[in-house]
C-alpha cells in the first residue's frame, strides 16, 4: 500500500513548529544529560544531504526534530518538487529519480511513494537496514510490528526503510443510539460476519419511520462490500491475479465473500429495499448533513482517525473488522513517509542515527504530549511508546491493529481500461445476482469467463504502464 499518493502531495504537513520545537528542546535537555563519551565523535560538523519533496516539506515534518537533536549536522535538501509528471510511465519517473540520486548523492532519502521505495531497493540504490536495527534491540522492540511488516512486504524480509508514522481506520459508533436501541455496542477485533450481524440487529431494532441503518457502507451495493471484506481477508480487491492471468471467483474464499455480502443485502441490513426508484443508497462518501452517521441515522461507520470528531452525539470507536483467521489484521493500515539511506553513502551511520532518533521513544513521548491533533493529520508514531503516554481514548484500538495480508501479485497489473472493465463486470454481475436476474452459480461462471477475457487483453507490465491501479485506502 502506497498510502499517500505521488511525491508528497498528500504528505502530512503543517506541524505547529514553535510548540513542537519548544517541547523538543526541553526534552533534549534531558537526553543530552545522559550522553556518553561515545557521542563526542559525532560532534564534528557534518554536511548531510536529504532528498525530500522540498525544503519546507522537510522542516515541517522532521527537520525541526533533527535540527534540535543534531546541531552539528548541516542539512542540504535535494528537492524532487516539480520534476515528476505522474502521467509519465512509472519507468520514466523511476529513471528521473535514479538520475537525481546518482547525480546529487543524497545520504537520506525520504519517499512518500511506496512503489518508488520498492523500485529503488530493487535497483540497489537503498541500503539494507536490518544490521542497524539489530544493533539496537530496544528500538526494534518498540517499533509497531505492523510497520516493520509493511516495510518488509515484498522484500523477502529485507528492510530498506522505516516509516516514523502510520495510519489506520477505526470503526466509529454512535454510543447514544446503541443505548437508545438497547443493543450492545461493537467491540475490538470483530470479523466482518460479526459486524454485519450486529449492523442487522441495529437496523431491525429501529422502526421503519426512523430509517436508522446499522452500518453506513463506504460504497453502494454488495460488490463494494465484497471488496472490503476480501481485502480484510487478504484476498485482494478483485478475484484475479494479474501475474498469473487467473480468475479466482470460483474458489471457496471468494464464494464466501459473495455469499456474506449478498445475504446482508437480502436481509435489508442497509435498508435498500425501501429506496424509491432512482434514489441512491446512503454511503460514507456523502459529506456534511448528507452523511447519515454524522446526522445520527447510522449506528456505525468505518473511517480514518478524526473523521467524526465534530459529531454532536457521544462517539465511540473500536478496531475495524479483522480477518477471521488471526482476528488481528484489518484493511487500511499504511505508512506515511519512508526514510531510507542511499547505498554507498559515507554518512550511513549519521543517517541511521537520524532515522533511529525519529523512531525513538523520545520523539514518541513528545508526540504524545502534543497529541495527534497538533499535526493536523491522522498519523500516529510508529513507536508504540506513544500509546503508553497518550491520553487519547481510542489509542488502544489504533495500536492493536496489524495490516491485512496482500496477495503476492508482483510484476504485472491491469491497465486503467482493463481495471475499469473488471470493475464494471464485478459490480454488474453481483448486482444482477442480488436482483435475481441470475443465479449465484451463473454469477460465478460469468465472472470467471468474462473476467478471463479482460485479463487476456488488459495485463501490462507495471514498469511499462503510464499508470496502474493501486487502491490505497477507502476512508
Amino acid at each position: 500500500m502506497e498510502g499517500l499518493g505521488a511525491w508528497g502531495q498528500s504528505r502530512a504537513r503543517g506541524w505547529r513548529r514553535c510548540v513542537v520545537l519548544g517541547l523538543i528542546l526541553t526534552l533534549l535537555a534531558f537526553v543530552a544529560a545522559g550522553c556518553t563519551e561515545e557521542r563526542k565523535e559525532e560532534r564534528a560538523q557534518v554536511q548531510l544531504k536529504v532528498l525530500d519533496y522540498n525544503k519546507q516539506s522537510f522542516y515541517s515534518t522532521y527537520g525541526d526534530y533533527i535540527a534540535a537533536a543534531f546541531p552539528n549536522v548541516n542539512v542540504e535538501v535535494v528537492p524532487t518538487e516539480g520534476m515528476f509528471d505522474v502521467k509519465l510511465p512509472f519507468k520514466e519517473r523511476l529513471q528521473q529519480l535514479t538520475t537525481l540520486i546518482t547525480t546529487e548523492q543524497p545520504d537520506l532519502i525520504f519517499l512518500s511513494d511506496n512503489d518508488m521505495y520498492h523500485a529503488l531497493a530493487d535497483e540497489g540504490l537503498l541500503s539494507e537496514l536490518s544490521a542497524f536495527l539489530a544493533a539496537d534491540p530496544e528500538l526494534e522492540q518498540h517499533i509497531h510490528p505492523g510497520v516493520l511488516e509493511h516495510m518488509r512486504n515484498e522484500r523477502s524480509g529485507e528492510l530498506y526503510g522505516l516509516a516514523a508514522d502510520f495510519s489506520v481506520l477505526l470503526l466509529y459508533y454512535n454510543e447514544d443510539l446503541f443505548q437508545q436501541l438497547g443493543v450492545e455496542p461493537p467491540r475490538d477485533d470483530m470479523t466482518w460476519d460479526e459486524l454485519l450481524k450486529l449492523a442487522q440487529r441495529v437496523t431491525q431494532a429501529s422502526s421503519d419511520a426512523d430509517g436508522v441503518i446499522g452500518l453506513l457502507p463506504d460504497f453502494a451495493g454488495p460488490s463494494g462490500l465484497v471488496s472490503l471484506m476480501a481485502m480484510t481477508e487478504g484476498l485482494g480487491l478483485f478475484p484475479y491475479r494479474a501475474s498469473t492471468g487467473i480468475m479466482l471467483a470460483d474458489t471457496p474464499s471468494w464464494r464466501q465473500m459473495f455469499t456474506t455480502a449478498l445475504d446482508a443485502y437480502r436481509m435489508d441490513t442497509f435498508r435498500t429495499k425501501g429506496l424509491a426508484p432512482g434514489q441512491e443508497q446512503p454511503t460514507a462518501l456523502a459529506g456534511g448533513n448528507s452523511n447519515w452517521f454524522r446526522a445520527g441515522c447510522a449506528g456505525m461507520v468505518i473511517a480514518g482517525y478524526g473523521s467524526y470528531d465534530d459529531v454532536t452525539f457521544k462517539l465511540g470507536a473500536v478496531t475495524p473488522p479483522v480477518d477471521a483467521a488471526t482476528r488481528q489484521r484489518s484493511f487500511g493500515m499504511g505508512s506515511s513517509l519512508t526514510m531510507s539511506i542511499r547505498a554507498g553513502s559515507p554518512l550511513a551511520k549519521e543517517s541511521w542515527n537520524m532515522i533511529a532518533f525519529m523512531m525513538s521513544d523520545y520523539v514518541a513521548k513528545v508526540r504524545a504530549k502534543l497529541g495527534v491533533q497538533y499535526t493536523g493529520t491522522s498519523f500516529f508514531p510508529s513507536n508504540i511508546t506513544y500509546a503508553d503516554y497518550s491520553n487519547d481514548r481510542f489509542v488502544a484500538s489504533v495500536y492493536r491493529q496489524l495490516p491485512s495480508y496482500e496477495p503476492d501479485d508482483k510484476g504485472a497489473a491491469l491497465s486503467n481500461e482493463a481495471y475499469n472493465a473488471m470493475n464494471d463486470l464485478f459490480r454488474s454481475e453481483v448486482d444482477e445476482a442480488l436482483a435475481g436476474s441470475q443465479t449465484f452459480e451463473e454469477m460465478i461462471e460469468r465472472l470467471q469467463t468474462e473476467g478471463k477475457k479482460i485479463l487476456e487483453w488488459g495485463i501490462r507490465s507495471k514498469g511499462d504502464m503510464s499508470s496502474y491501479i493501486m487502491i490505497d485506502d477507502l476512508d
